[in-house]
């Protein structure tokens, strides 16, 4: 086995992959064409373990397949890179197809519906099963009928929902409850959704079976259900524009000594999948604690003032880390990280901030007066008029509507510009 170390896996310390933030100017074209501007944007989304950051640098088993198929392509063009711009999940698809990237690598799973908008290489991975993963104190779930009426939590961009829908369907036709379907935020990762199944937060949800093999391994309070695939035989693949047939070429030419069953691609998925040991990293059980003990103060205020508790939680996540003592250098307190002056704002009206349970009432009660005070517009979608909300809780509603106008006035479409 020591031949191994031939293969070029080093630490992406030492990588040369760019990490692009998402660029506002558009462009189309095949490989000759990229070829001639020396650069293909790859557009990925968070997912941990397949693509994250540390130390402001890419990492995990997709930003280690895009690194490998650059040095493969500077074969052929030797000043040839791979940018690598991060996006939305929900908006992979929509941001190819208007070139601000040439392909995009996400664990994306073939289906009639995607293959409609974009065009897919060779899949990089097949035999791929959807599975639904519960908390362990739900029943076993081995054919249809133990499925009825059960409650998951997904995205609704994914491939999932359409396996829900169908399993629905035939639940219908026998004259069952179809599964219950609640949508979790689109920034929401795989971990962070099975980190609130594994704490009891919500009942269940569905993952790929290739990622059960990681998070099976790191939570003690899943149960993933092989004896009933939502999907079976799924085939993940890149996504390409289908004016692309020569980028197809060249990423078909890469992956046919990278995807599952090779020796790079085996080496690739075995340093993430089978070795878990950079999840001691990732993963800070102490954070789901602070998350329990403050679950039933979100949900009293989420309920309260109409907001899905679970995104409030996983706002407070990425804010504060559910710190209550965080203090930011702007002067932002606590677990949702609010302003004192936002907080005594005669809208809010909730002057002191620093205990646990009126910072989360302080940041609850601004949230929903952001949606209601400057998201009040029919033309905006529902999901959309939540995304803005939590954009400009950070950022602030006049900058976020300023970013709007701008959009509108230089031609660009001012929802899609922000959810980007």
């Amino acid at each position: 086995m020591k031949w191994l170390i031939a293969l070029p896996l080093i630490s992406f310390s030492a990588l040369g992959l760019e990490l692009s933030p998402f660029e506002r100017n558009t462009y189309k074209g095949d490989f000759e064409q990229l070829k001639e501007r020396g650069v293909i944007r790859a557009l990925v989304s968070a997912d941990l373990g397949f693509y994250y950051v540390e130390g402001g640098r890419p990492k995990g088993i997709i930003a280690e397949q895009l690194h490998h198929f650059e040095t493969k392509i500077k074969q052929k063009a030797p000043l040839m890179r791979v940018k690598i711009i991060p996006v939305g999940r929900d908006d992979l698809f929509k941001a190819l197809n208007e070139g601000y990237g040439d392909v995009a690598v996400a664990n994306l799973t073939i289906t009639e519906r995607r293959a409609k908008l974009v065009d897919f290489s060779d899949p990089i991975l097949k035999n791929v099963e959807e599975l639904l993963v519960t908390h362990k104190d739900i029943e076993p779930i081995q054919e249809l009928a133990d499925a009825e009426g059960l409650e998951v939590w997904i995205r609704a961009s994914s491939s999932y929902f359409e396996s829900v829908q169908e399993i629905n369907r035939r639940l219908s036709d026998e004259g069952l409850i179809p599964m219950r379907v609640n949508f979790i935020q689109e920034t929401l990762q795989d971990i962070e959704l099975l980190e609130m199944v594994d704490q009891g937060f919500v009942p269940a949800t569905i993952i790929d079976s290739h990622k059960t093999k990681l998070w099976a391994k790191v939570m003690e309070n899943i149960v993933v259900h092989h004896d009933f695939p939502l999907r079976e035989n799924g085939e993940i693949a890149w996504a390409i524009r289908k004016d692309s047939p020569n980028l197809k070429k060249e990423i078909n030419a890469y992956l046919k000594k990278a995807k599952g069953g090779t020796l790079l691609g085996n080496v690739i998925y075995g340093k993430y999948i089978d070795n878990t040991r950079w999840l001691n990293r990732a993963l800070n059980p102490a954070k789901m604690a602070k998350l329990e003990n403050v679950s039933k103060i979100f949900e009293l205020y989420g309920d309260q003032y109409d907001i899905d508790w679970v995104m409030l939680s996983a706002q407070a996540f990425q804010e504060s880390g559910l710190d209550n003592s965080k203090v930011s250098h702007r002067g932002a307190v606590g677990i949702m990280q609010v302003l004192p002056a936002t907080a005594k704002d005669p809208y809010i009206n909730i002057p002191n901030i620093k205990p646990v349970e009126n910072n989360i009432h302080a940041g609850t009660k601004y949230l929903r007066f952001i949606h209601d005070r400057y998201f009040d517009d029919p033309d905006i979608d529902k999901n959309d008029k939540v995304y803005f909300s939590l954009a400009s809780y950070n950022a602030g509603p006049a900058k976020i509507r300023r970013m709007r106008t701008l959009a509108r006035k230089q031609g660009y479409d001012q929802i899609f510009g922000l959810t980007m």
